[in-house]
């Protein structure tokens, strides 16, 4: 079949003009996958379609050269996403080729082939691009100052190890979990003696915590992504029961991860194909995955990962909308990584109608510093509660985000917002989230809650508030309305509620514009 061909997908490098729809296409050694992703103005982005497809292309290296059928098969499955392309109307496209691509001797054909038969442009990543754009993708999106990140794909395991979000070094090593099976088993099943062998292997690849400018008495978090990694959380997620279907910030234990390990080991891949999480797709290639994260957390003595739902993809596409020029010329390096880190860790900036208003109950110790944060975000999905008619939904709205914070201040940001509304619903999920949340999370979701339902009013009113205080229990809260149709009810409620949850006394005063009708002017409500 012929594909007809267009005069190149529409490219925008700067999508910061408008809202589009960007696409990203990734190459791997055991797959293809393409994701889709609505754009705005401000460069965030958020995928609303996935494909991926199977192609093993590291099979098709004989003598280090990509053998025709899997170059087919390739150029079919890469037909099926141009077709979605451009049925989509996708504005920009990026197209990148790691491992296998890389290795292979005739790389340029092969990109060449895929051009003129599919009309992509792959770019093939080095291994520092490939390292540092997947460590771009997963740190910005999880806002850790001090990492070492792994990215384990197919063919390689990229390292990057950062202090202060500055990044001290970039490795690459060959211990993908395609490329070891290949190497160590010739039916993906392993025995003690090769699991053995492949543990060995793995120890004299992998760096020391020294070569990678860490030391003991750093605070140092390990993260990690890459589709084995993925299955293996999922996995351990289902068999803990846990409440969230939700990967990006869950952390997973050394313990559990060995666990799971051994009983994969112990096990064929046909039966390892069944388990849910895990599928066909991952069945052969997991055994081998799980060995090297696992040597990894103990060679470099991490009790515990964090998980990103983000990685090569969503680097790819950060580095190329923030340095269209140098992403397109292949000169992105550490330096632009760690100014896109930066640029996306930037706290959040409080409405004016309510600034004061938050700044002022740290101040007087109501809120502790972490409180404070979660009330900045909860405050900044506050619009959410124009939609509340389904609580679901408010809640999964909340957590399908992949935010930096944990799954548990998730909950209380999302379970605060839907107490200040609907108190009995929240407090039963509450109770369906308890192994998720701390014993004092529901004071916090209360207090929280409380603030959020004051915030709302002069949110969505537009309405000047003067907050001050003169004494630890004692809160004056100045409000200047400028409209005709004020809830003074609705506000009167808030403010009792705030005394309540908080044990201050809460002074309030309304003043009206002359211009607009009230008989007060000005009122003390309480």
């Amino acid at each position: 079949m012929n594909l007809k061909k267009t005069n190149g997908l529409k490219k925008f490098p700067n999508i910061r003009d408008g809202t589009g729809k960007a696409s990203v296409i990734d190459l791997g050694s055991n797959s293809v996958k393409m994701v889709n992703y609505n754009v705005d103005s401000q460069n965030t982005y958020k995928p609303y379609h996935q494909e991926s497809s199977r192609i093993k292309l590291a099979e098709g290296l004989v003598d280090e050269v990509i053998q025709q059928s899997h170059i087919e098969k390739t150029i079919e499955s890469l037909k099926l996403f141009r077709s979605i392309i451009d049925f989509e109307q996708i504005d920009y496209v990026l197209a990148v080729a790691t491992s296998a691509v890389r290795d292979a001797k005739n790389n340029v054909d092969f990109i060449d082939q895929i051009r003129k038969e599919t009309g992509f442009n792959f770019k093939i990543l080095s291994e520092h691009e490939e390292a540092i754009y997947s460590h771009a993708g997963a740190i910005r999106s999880l806002n850790l100052p001090s990492t070492v990140f792994f990215d384990i794909g197919g063919g390689s395991l990229e390292i990057v190890s950062s202090k202060n979000f500055e990044i001290q070094k970039v490795i690459s090593l060959p211990l993908g979990s395609l490329r070891l099976t290949q190497q160590f088993s010739n039916d993906s099943e392993f025995s003690e003696k090769t699991i053995s062998k492949i543990k060995e292997f793995v120890q004299k690849e992998l760096p020391t915590r020294e070569f990678l400018g860490i030391s003991d008495s750093d605070d140092v978090v390990l993260v990690g992504v890459g589709g084995v990694l993925r299955a293996i959380a999922k996995y351990n997620q289902e068999k803990i029961n846990y409440p969230l279907k939700k990967l990006h910030n869950f952390s997973l234990g050394l313990e559990p991860l060995d666990n799971i390990a051994t009983e994969l080991l112990n096990q064929n891949t046909e039966k390892i194909s069944k388990i849910e999480s895990i599928g066909g797709s991952r069945s052969d290639t997991i055994k081998a995955g799980s060995i090297v994260i696992s040597e990894l957390m103990k060679k470099l003595s991490f009790p515990s990962l964090i998980v990103s739902a983000q990685g090569l993809r969503e680097g790819t596409l950060s580095l190329s909308l923030q340095y269209p020029q140098e992403f397109s010329k292949h000169e992105i390096d550490v330096v632009h990584v760690e100014e896109l880190i930066h640029l996306s860790c930037q706290p959040d900036v409080l409405s004016e109608y309510v600034e004061d208003l938050v700044r002022l109950l740290f101040s007087m110790n109501l809120v502790s510093d972490k409180e404070r944060v979660l009330l900045a975000q909860s405050i900044s999905k506050i619009d959410t509660l124009s939609s509340f008619r389904d609580v679901d939904n408010v809640l999964y709205t909340i957590l399908d985000d992949d935010s930096i914070l944990s799954h548990r201040e998730q909950l209380i940001i999302a379970l605060s917002i839907i107490y200040s509304k609907k108190k009995k619903k929240a407090e039963s999920l509450i109770s369906r989230f308890e192994q998720i949340l701390e014993q004092t999370d529901k004071k916090t979701i209360k207090k929280i809650s409380t603030v959020v339902s004051l915030c709302d009013i002069f949110h969505k009113t537009g309405t000047l508030l003067k907050p001050k205080s003169d004494s630890p229990d004692s809160l004056h809260l100045e409000v200047h309305v400028s409209k005709n149709h004020f809830p003074e009810v609705l506000l009167k409620q808030a403010c009792t509620k705030l005394e309540n949850t908080l044990g201050i006394k809460v002074k309030l005063m309304v003043y009206y514009e002359p211009s607009k009708q009230s008989h007060f002017k000005p009122i003390g409500i309480m």
